[in-house]
């Protein structure tokens, strides 16, 4: 499959400032340009450009500050939430992306350059945990959750259909075939780093993947992901009521 161009999403989350700009942001409240300048150790001016890229693609909000004293007011910025994008579906889904984004990035950061001890049962629990109740991915279910020896193809099912959900909203563009139980994932938003660290990268996406499949309740895990089978191609495996132990494969990987 030919590659993919990168949406205008994806450029303007590629930025490393960006995303811990936007990462404040999303902690809550508004804050002027010299205050995320300082958070952040930016320039005024870079912290200023960065936050109009932001405002431009719909992930920020920049309002005048309201005074009850002369002068002029000065500039807050803040993160776009669901009011702000409420009426408009694009927004919204702007908005899901960069919330999944920023909390996908900082784990992975987290991981580089640190000893974590096993490097991919690490890496696999932080993405298990992003996805666990609380989490800051935590896949939004339709009704009830099964009960836990609920084996049904309707559980089956429901963890199918929350798992592509939850890829397609990650920007993995997933495409699956519940026969083989098999999802063939045909875009990476991490793919630059994902190429270098693969051992982390794509064991925290097989942890994201096994704690959406948890979450959902029913008969399905993670069995193991091979990525990179083409030049951004990925294939995450799922099992059936089979023990084992869940890993990356990068046997097939290519560079």
């Amino acid at each position: 499959m030919p590659a993919t161009r990168r949406s205008p999403a994806e450029r303007t989350l590629a930025a490393a400032s960006r995303v811990d700009l936007l990462h404040i942001l999303q902690r809550g409240g508004s804050h002027t340009v010299g205050a995320l300048a300082r958070a952040t150790g930016l320039h005024e001016n870079t912290t200023r450009e960065h936050l109009a890229r932001l405002v431009h693609d719909g992930y920020a909000v920049r309002a005048p500050e309201e005074r009850t004293v002369r002068g002029r007011p000065r500039m807050l910025y803040r993160a776009a939430s669901a009011d702000d994008a409420r009426h408009d579906p694009i927004a919204m889904g702007r908005l899901e992306e960069s919330i999944a984004h920023v909390a996908l990035t900082k784990v992975l950061i987290s991981g580089f350059g640190r000893d974590l001890g096993p490097t991919r049962e690490a890496a696999r629990s932080a993405g298990r945990a992003l996805t666990a109740p609380g989490g800051a991915l935590e896949p939004p279910l339709d009704g009830d959750r099964p009960a836990d020896d609920d084996r049904s193809p309707a559980a089956e099912q429901r963890q199918l259909d929350a798992l592509e959900g939850h890829l397609d909203r990650l920007g993995f563009d997933p495409e699956r075939d519940d026969d083989t139980l098999r999802v063939d994932l045909w875009r990476c938003p991490f793919l630059e780093l994902a190429r270098e660290r693969p051992d982390v990268v794509c064991s925290v996406h097989l942890g994201l993947a096994s704690g959406v499949l948890e979450a959902a309740g029913g008969p399905l895990a993670a069995d193991r992901l091979r990525p990179f089978v083409g030049r951004e191609h990925c294939v995450l495996e799922l099992r059936r009521d089979r023990p084992g132990l869940v890993d990356v494969d990068l046997s097939e990987a290519r560079p």
